[in-house]
């Protein structure tokens, strides 16, 4: 065969290759939209008090596919179970003292942990709520490698994230990002929805909402 011709195959399996793959982010999309948009159309179709833009782009679609091919269904529904039957009752105290959502409690333990309570990531967030130590002392917390204390110092944290960004979705973002990179990312129009972490939390807030 003519080097010329093998040039066009190769180009022409290229191709071929990206509209596959582009077919395949359209289909996973279209799946998000289904699970995870219309349960939550309240917190992204104009919600008042939003402080961020709507409308979704190609840096939008690839963190809803992420949070599709993080966990299937069944692992989220066992992962519900887990925590509600092992902290469910703690979190529901824990979320009254401090005047936070348990269900969102709830979901950012599974996310940070998939509830390990040894977990510990790169960064060195640790526990079912992903907290670093020093984030735990300035939660009034030393030994937050205790699970109860983790939960307490997440808690508290998200909370304050939620008083000083005023929008649900704005502090989930600053739990993941830290609120100094999501201050940063404001002043260039951030949209949550460009992380993989609020598809996440939305994910498992769905199956979280049915218990």
């Amino acid at each position: 065969m003519p080097l010329g011709a093998s040039c066009v195959l190769i180009k022409t399996s290229l191709a071929g290759r990206e509209i596959m793959q582009k077919l395949l982010n359209s289909f996973l999309v279209v799946i998000a939209i289904g699970l995870l948009i219309v349960p939550n159309c309240e917190n992204i179709l104009g919600a008042e008090g939003s402080l961020y833009p709507q409308g979704y782009n190609e840096t939008v679609e690839r963190a809803m596919v992420k949070s599709i091919l993080w966990a299937n269904d069944e692992q989220l529904r066992r992962l519900v179970n887990i925590v509600e039957k092992k902290y469910g009752s703690q979190i529901d105290e824990i979320s009254k003292k401090y005047y936070a959502c348990p269900k969102d409690i709830k979901a950012i333990a599974i996310v940070e942990s998939l509830m390990d309570e040894n977990a510990e990531s790169s960064v060195g967030a640790i526990g079912l709520m992903g907290v670093k130590r020093m984030t735990g002392k300035e939660m009034g917390f030393d030994d937050i490698e205790r699970p109860l204390n983790n939960l307490e110092a997440g808690t508290k944290y998200y909370t304050v994230l939620l008083e000083r960004f005023k929008d649900r979705e704005l502090a989930l973002a600053a739990y993941n990002l830290g609120p100094g990179e999501v201050e940063n990312r404001l002043k260039k129009g951030f949209n949550p929805e460009t992380i993989d972490y609020i598809w996440k939390i939305r994910r498992v807030s769905r199956f979280v909402m049915q218990i």
